[in-house]
Parts: C-alpha cells; structure tokens; sequence
C-alpha cells in the first residue's frame, strides 16, 4: 500500500454496481469485479491491504472523505418553528375562530369604531397565545426525537488499520478499510469479503428474502461464488473480514433511506390510540355543548328581534358572538392537552431515563415497560457484574485455585494460550499504552488469563495461518478454529460447555502430559467436578485440541462435527462473575409490584440454580423436590409445551403459537429458571406468556435474542450486545444492569401515572366549564365566560397542566401497585370518585356565584346590559376568577391518583416544574383580572373578592382531602369486617369439623 500515493484508481461510481442486487443476483457484479483485477486490483485501487487495512495518517483519512464521502448517515434538518406554527394553523376548528373573530372584529369596528374592535382582536390575540406555546412544545419535542434518532444508530465495528485491530464509530468507517464482521452484526456499509468462515447473512430487511445467503471468498476461476456484503444486512452466522467499498450516500442502504423519506414515523402507542378515542369522544360531546349553546343564543336573540321588531348590525355582532362562544367551547372541549401530556410525559421520562442509563428507542417502550407483568432476564451482566476472571482450573489433570498462578511446562502453557489465543474473536487493545477488552467478555477473561501467565495473545493469534472458524452459537454451545502448522499440518481448537465439549473428545491428557484414552469412568469423574464448579456459580469452559494433516481435510467437504471429532481433552477453567450488588434488591422490587422475574439462561443447571437463589428469583431455601417444579432445562420444557411455526399460503412464516397451551399454563405457574436455554426455548416462552395474556420484557445481547426481542412486547438489548439485538429492541441499557430494567418498570408506571393525572384534571375542568356555559347561556341568556376567558381556561387545563402533570417524577410509591396490563380502563374507580366528586363541588360553586353573588356582594348583575363596564363587568369578573382557583387548586389535587394517598403535598417541591407553573399561572391571573379590561372582559376587584375567590379554591382542596379520607376509612373498615368475617366461618367449621368427629 502506497500511503504517499495522492489519487485512488477507483472511484466510487465504479464500486456502486457492484451491490445493485441484479447485478448479485445474475452474475454481473463479480464479472465487474473481475474488471477491476479482482480483489488484489480492488486493494491497490483503494490502497488498502487484506491483511493491514487502511493506514491511519490523518491526511491519508482526510482524502478518502474527500474522495468516497462519509459514513454519516443524512439525518432531516429540524422543523422551523414558523412551519410548527404553520402545520398547527391547519386545525379546521381554529381557522373558524379566527374567520369568525376577523368577522367580528369587522362588524364590531363598523358599530362602534373606538372600541367595538377590542374583543375580536382579545380573540385573535389569544388564538397566537395557544398556537405560539403548542408550537414550542412540538418544536422542542421535535429536536430532541431527532437528536434521540441520531444517538439510537451509533454503535462500533472492530476494524484493522495499520495492521492493529482497533474499535471505531460505525460512522467513521472509511471506504477502504479492513472490517471485522461477527454474529450479530448489521453492515454499515458495502463490502466484499476477503477472509471468511461459513458466513450467512440476512438480507431480508433488504431483499424482502427470508432465507438465509451464504457468503464466500471469491476463488479463482470461481464464478458463482458470492462476496458481496450489501448495507442493512445481519451476519446470521459465520465471521470473517471485509474490504468496505461503499459509505454514505453510496451505500444501498443509505440509498433506500434517502428514497423513502429519510425517516420513518413511528406508529402510535396504544396509550396514544386509547387517548385519541377518548379525544374524539370529548370532542363530540363538545361539540354537543357548543352547539346547544350557539342554538339557545340565537334562538333567545331571534325572539328579543321579533318583539322589539329590531334587527341590525347589533344583531349580527351578537350572532357572530354566539358562533364564536360555540366554536370556542369546541376549542375547549377538545383535549388537545392529552395527547400533549403523553408525548410530554414520554419526552420528559425519555430525557431522564438516559440518566439512570436506559436508552429509549422506541416510544411505545418507555409506555409499555409500565404495563409489564414479566420480565425475561438473561444472567450474564444483567443479573452479574459482567466483570468476567478465571478464578479456578483444571488443566491437564492438576487443579488450580488460582488458574492465573498455574504451575504448568512451558509447553503446556504454550498450548493452553494457543487454544484460547487463536479460537478468539475478542482481543486486548494495548494500542498507545490502553489495555482494555473488544469483545466477548468470556473471551476476554480466558486471554486475560493469557496475559497473566506472560504471553502475548495477539501475537498468538497470528490470522494469516488460520484456516476455519466455526463461530460460537448457542445451539452447538461451543467454538472451533482450525489453523495450518508449519509442518504442512493443521491444528484445531475447541472451546464450549464443558460437559458437552466432553463428548467430542476420546482422549485426555494426564498430569504428565500423556495422552490417556477418555472412558466413561473418567468422563463421569469429571463431569462430577464440572457440576462442582458449577454449583460455586461459576461458568465452566472446555478447552480440547487436536493435530491432523492437511490432507485430511483437503479430499473431503469440511464440516463442524467432521473437525470436532475424536478430540484430545485439555481440561476446563471456572469463570467467576459475581451477582451485581443491587440485583438482589431490584428482583424483590419487581416481584413487589406485581411483576414475575424468570431467569433463561444458556449455562448448566446448577451454575443457574445457584445464581438464582442468590437473586432471590429462587426461594434460598427451596428443596430438590420443589427446584423441578420452579427450574427446567430449555430442551425438558420444549418437549413438553411445542413450538408451532404458523406459515401463510405461500408458506411465509406469519407467526408461533404454543402446541400444548394447558401444559404451558401449569408450567408457567411455578417455572422461573430455563438452564441450557436456546432462542427457540425463549422465544417459546414469549409467545405462551403472551398467549395466556401478559405482558412480556425480554432482556438479550446476542443476534441469536433478536427473534424473542422482536415477539416480545418490549425488547431490552445490553449496551454490549450485538447490534442485531440491539435493533430488534425497544429499549437499550446502557450498563447492562438489571437495575435499569426495573427503573424503565418505574419510569413506564409513571408514564401512565402523569397521563392519568391529566385526564382527571382535564375531564373535570370539561365537565364543569361544558356545564357552567351552557346552564348559563339558556338560564341568562349569556355564557358567563367570554370567548377570550374560554381560551385562556383551555390553555391552563392544556398546555401548562399537561406541563406540570407531566413531569411529575417518579417515586418508589409506584411498585406498591399491580402491573396495569394490557386490558386495564384508563379511568379508574378512584379516577371517577375524583371527578365526580369534584365536578359536583365546582359546579355547585359556579352555580352560584352566578345567580347570587349579586345579591351576596351587591354588586351589578353582569346579564342583560346593552354594553360592558368596570361595574357590571364584576359578577362575571368574580365567576371567572372562581373558576380558574377551583382549576388551580385541583390541579394540586389531581398529583396523587390513588384516594389512598391523603397528602396531596408530598413530594410537592421535588418537581420545581409543577411549582413553578402553579405560581406562574396563579400570577398570570391575577394580571389577567386587573389589568384584562374590556378587551378581555375583566374588571379590576377588590382584595375581599380576592381572597373568596382562592378561599373557595382552598375549601375544593380540602374537600378533595376529605373524600380521600373518607373512601379511605370505609374501605379499611370494609376489609377490616370482611377479614372478620373470613375468620370466623373459619372458626364455625373447625367447630363442625370437631362435633362431627
């Protein structure tokens, strides 16, 4: 590779057609490959090299960007917050406002051009008012959806530059360079394959194919092989290297996201689609309501015109006033503010959530945690520290408490740290001083172990010899490399699960380095030490190793069992990763607020019965006759429950049902440990848990998760996992932590705890604004809210509400509650003691005020007059006043759901949001009434008036407190007498039970 070379010989318009799938598919990609000298001529038109990479001189990386562009992806620019405004102004039911107050405003300035102009304009004013602050709210929701979608596709590839391995953003991929590519792994961009063990790729994301391709090297005079690795794909199996051709905006798969739009919208919640019914139905009764209201008016105007046989502009100013009074009760009734205060609750839990390490991917995730009634967890490093170390060996026939002190030859350890340097796909990084793992942390603790014994697991590895690799899955348990010997030889290496790594092997090695034909006393001997291991919680690894010649595998198809066959038995080491300090803690939560915690995990029956009992998903005292009922390995449960694969008519895989549903639901009772779990197993459990009706969170980190990722209700993939798992989840935990897991239950609960705040509050405020309008409008003849009042109402109960309700934080109150499921009504009973309750009182209040407070205060009455003034303005002035303290002060109310909780002020300072909104709009008010004027139909009031005002707000606070004491002492003493009652038809037949003996 010539790195002072200033121009490249390939452009990047030769390498596209390459990877249109025409060309794959009928032969005509590697027919241009072929032009392009194959892949030395490819390697030298890149300058890059099969075996080093790409070299990492910045100037050098500097003229591939100018050349083939970047890896970023093009990600929409932000809406501006004039075409927010814009799309809000396409309401149909704001644009009558506004047509109907310019209406007004004009027939209003011919009457009277002084001041017959200022309630159109109070309207139009206020219609700016709410469109300006909902357009605020969708811009700041919109820029942070866009930064969470630009953060949700970062992830690192491993990549050779300078000949050392090295881990990059997926972003920073050049064209060029040498990239590593294992299970799990989604191209980011082209490539062709250079180095390949038996890989299989998913294209269906692409293609639409369902089957698995396989991809290989391409051979000389070899026409039909296929190397191309196209963007969007999954490496299903296999691994291996290739030479990245196409980034950016060259790649096919940025190329079908440019085309289609760039971003896709993500569908609606069912939380939102259950709040949009209830929309619509607020919506209609609005409607209703507006309607009754104009029709009453107008009628009650018709009949004045026909007895003083008057009718003139006044007349239409007056049925212009009812049209809007109409309209605007429609604003009102419509909840805009619901579906607000969901998106908001979600932005604010979603921003939050980052910072107790859950990276929410998927809206409907961060709802749905809320809903779970089971959690699927993995073991390693969701329930353990992930922190892997060899702590315990046996090594050619000698125990080793301390593997990394083993007193081995020097050739037996050489042969150890070959097995272990070379079956890898993990390395250290020693680059500029660093040494940290990349890769699989079980990997890594065996090369760890490497390292301590003084040797250099890179140099080792030395990938120019290897022959094969057969990659680790959990179906075979187990990973095989095969490299060449300088002896015109090959030498293979084993690793997996010891037990059934043992039955690959016929011979073992003893103490002295001899090899011993392996019987099957001597496989039951140390079957017995792996399960003691086991039972310690550590995870138990084979090592074996076998020398055959070339020839061997030369005259014959090479495949796993053929390699794995008659093996020589090195031993075995006992990997420690111990139980994270809070999992214990966490699983007793979880199982406090209703949700079961199942253990599936691919390691041995004891090492999983040990960890469980020690994550309390096991009662620590569980007897060998109870742990069959509680504990099964994946094959004992697939046998007796069935795994149905449902096909459509052209034999699409549609769907799975469970064979043997009644068997599943007794077995799922009492199981919370799968050992020896494969993804069939999982998923198996996913879809019948789904079946019989929960809702089901499922913990993964490998590709082979991402189909019970996919089925599951929510998907949580590990940081460290692949990016296969990773894409097929909903939500990512940042420190693979089960702690997380039960923090997004917390932080979903809450979710659905703030909406539920808010729809109390607002159906209140609807009820009573709806009812108070309209009695008013038919008994007076005049609504005793104006137009601009409505508006202001409906942006308290809308936008600030949702704010504050919304951001509500959430508190370990909300495990003492069942999981609320997949059925469960978004209106509780205590829901509807609330409204109910509180509707009656505001109303009772309002009602009369209205036909009272005239002769209460001596004031004027605020109906019947030819035109408005600071003194007949009063009485409605004090109405409206009333109305927003009864709404203030049930806002306060409305923060606990539950009539159990009496103290509606606890935590009331920890969300400095609600507060600050609380007086901000206490002190908005306020100038609102003094200042408002004619314009906004307010007179200035006294102090006195005041304080009954927001005495009247104290007295609905106190009486909500009141009912919640009261429901609360009934329902103890109901169950306080239903227990008596329990107990004593006890007591009576005990008491027959002996006289008939």
């Amino acid at each position: 590779m010539s790195g002072g070379t200033t121009t490249f010989t390939i452009t990047p318009e030769m390498l596209e057609p390459l990877f249109f799938s025409d060309n794959i598919r009928d032969g005509k990609s590697l027919e241009l490959l072929k032009k392009l000298d194959g892949i030395p001529g490819l390697c030298d038109g890149l300058r890059t090299s099969m075996h080093k990479g790409i070299t990492s001189e910045p100037e050098e990386l500097k003229q591939r960007e100018t050349v083939f562009s970047t890896n970023h992806p093009y990600l929409r620019e932000r809406d501006s917050i004039f075409d927010i405004i814009w799309d809000a102004l396409q309401d149909t039911v704001l644009q009558i406002l506004i047509v109907a107050a310019v209406v007004s405003l004009i027939i209003g300035t011919i009457q009277d051009p002084s001041q017959g102009w200022l309630e159109g304009v109070a309207i139009l004013v206020a219609v700016i008012i709410v469109l300006s602050v909902t357009a605020c709210n969708d811009y700041m929701k919109d820029g942070q959806f866009l930064k969470l979608n630009a953060q949700t596709n970062i992830h690192n590839v491993i990549v050779t530059r300078d000949g050392v391995e090295k881990e990059i953003p997926a972003h920073d991929l050049m064209t060029g360079d040498l990239m590593c590519v294992s299970p799990g792994e989604i191209f980011p961009a082209d490539g062709i394959l250079v180095r390949g063990n038996g890989l299989s790729v998913d294209e269906s994301a692409i293609t639409g194919e369902s089957n698995l391709m396989k991809r290989e090297i391409v051979r000389a005079g070899d026409m039909d092989s296929n190397p191309f690795l196209v963007s969007g794909g999954k490496v299903a199996e296999g691994n291996g290297m290739m030479i990245v051709c196409a980034v950016g905006p060259h790649s096919v798969n940025e190329k079908h996201r440019l085309m289609s739009g760039l971003v896709e919208d993500e569908a609606e919640t069912p939380l939102q689609e259950r709040l949009g019914v209830i929309a619509a139905g607020l919506g209609q009764i609005g409607f209703a309501a507006g309607a009754i209201l104009t029709g009453v008016l107008i009628i009650h105007l018709a009949i004045d015109s026909i007895a003083s046989s008057e009718w003139g502009s006044s007349q239409w100013e007056d049925v212009i006033s009812a049209f809007i009074l109409g309209i605007t009760i429609l604003v009102v009734a419509i909840p805009e503010g619901l579906p607000l205060a969901l998106t908001l609750a979600m932005a604010y839990s979603i921003f939050k959530m980052k910072d107790e390490h859950i990276f929410v991917r998927h809206l409907r995730g961060c709802e749905i945690m809320g809903a779970a009634t089971n959690i699927l967890s993995d073991k390693t490093g969701t329930l353990t520290e992930n922190k892997m170390k060899v702590t315990q060996a046996v090594l050619f026939g000698q125990e080793f408490t301390n593997a990394s002190q083993a007193t081995l030859t020097a050739d037996k350890k050489k042969l150890i740290a070959e097995a272990l340097s070379r079956n890898s796909t993990a390395f250290i990084n020693k680059e500029n001083g660093k040494h940290e793992l990349v890769g699989n942390r079980t990997e890594g603790a065996l090369l760890e172990m490497v390292e301590s014994w003084g040797m250099d697991s890179h140099s080792l590895r030395n990938l120019d010899l290897q022959k094969y690799q057969f990659a680790f899955n959990s179906k075979t348990k187990r990973m095989t490399t095969v490299y060449e010997t300088e002896s015109d030889g090959i030498s293979i290496y084993t690793k997996g699960a010891a037990e059934i790594l043992l039955e690959f092997c016929d011979q073992f090695y003893t103490a002295a380095g001899e090899k011993q034909k392996l019987t099957h006393e001597k496989k039951v001997e140390i079957k017995h030490m792996i399960n003691a291991y086991s039972s310690e919680s550590l995870r138990v690894i084979g090592i074996a190793h076998k020398i055959a010649s070339m020839q061997s595998i030369s005259d014959r198809e090479v495949t796993q069992e053929f390699i794995e066959s008659n093996m020589t038995f090195l031993g075995f080491v006992g990997i420690q990763d111990p139980l994270r300090a809070e999992a214990r803690s966490a699983v007793m939560k979880c199982q406090q607020a209703g949700v079961i915690v199942r253990m599936v995990t691919g390691d041995k029956l004891e090492t999983a019965i040990s960890i469980a009992k020690q994550a309390n998903i096991l009662p620590a005292n569980l007897s060998p006759e109870e742990t069959r009922e509680y504990v099964m390995k994946g094959k004992h449960f697939r046998e007796r429950v069935g795994l149905e694969i449902v096909r459509n008519d052209k034999n699409e895989v549609v769907g799975f049902k469970v064979v043997n549903i009644e068997e599943f639901k007794e077995i799922a009772k009492k199981l919370r440990v799968i050992a020896r779990c494969s993804p069939e197993d999982k998923l198996l459990l996913v879809i019948g848990l789904k079946e019989i009706g929960e809702v089901v969170g499922v913990t993964g980190d490998g590709s082979n998760d991402a189909s019970a990722l996919k089925q599951s209700d929510i998907g949580l993939a590990m940081m460290s996992g692949t990016h296969m798992a990773k894409d097929s989840s909903d939500i990512i935990l940042l420190d693979d932590n089960f702690g997380s897991v039960l923090n997004s239950v917390k932080w979903g609960r809450n979710v659905y705890a703030s909406t539920r705040k808010f729809l109390q509050f607002q159906i209140t405020v609807n009820i009573v604004a709806l009812v108070v309008s309209i009695v008013g409008g038919i008994s007076v003849e005049n609504s005793p809210l104006s137009a601009v009042q409505m508006l202001w109402v409906n942006l308290i109960m809308d936008s600030l509400a949702a704010l504050a309700l919304a951001t509500e934080p959430p508190t370990d109150d909300l495990f003492d509650s069942r999981p609320f499921g997949r059925t469960e009504s978004m209106i509780n009973n205590d829901m509807y003691i609330t409204m109910i309750t509180q509707s009656i009182y505001q109303i009772a209040i309002l009602l009369s005020l209205l036909y009272t407070a005239p002769y209460l205060f001596d004031i004027e009455e605020g109906w019947g007059n030819d035109s408005w003034d600071t003194d007949n303005g009063k009485h409605f002035t004090i109405f409206f006043h009333a109305f927003v303290m009864l709404q203030l002060f049930n806002e306060i109310n409305c923060r606990k759901l539950s009539l159990s909780e009496i103290n509606v002020f606890k935590g009331f300072f920890v969300n400095w949001m609600f507060v600050a909104i609380i007086f901000a709009t206490f002190g908005i008010q306020l100038i609102f009434v003094e200042f408002g004027g004619e314009p906004l139909k307010c007179a200035p009031l006294e102090l006195k008036y005041h304080l009954i005002c927001i005495g009247l707000g104290i007295v609905g606070l106190v009486y909500g407190v009141i009912i919640r004491l009261t429901v609360t002492c009934y329902r103890r003493r109901s169950m306080i007498k239903a227990k008596a009652r329990e107990s004593f038809e006890a007591e009576e037949e005990e008491t027959k039970a002996l006289l008939k003996n």
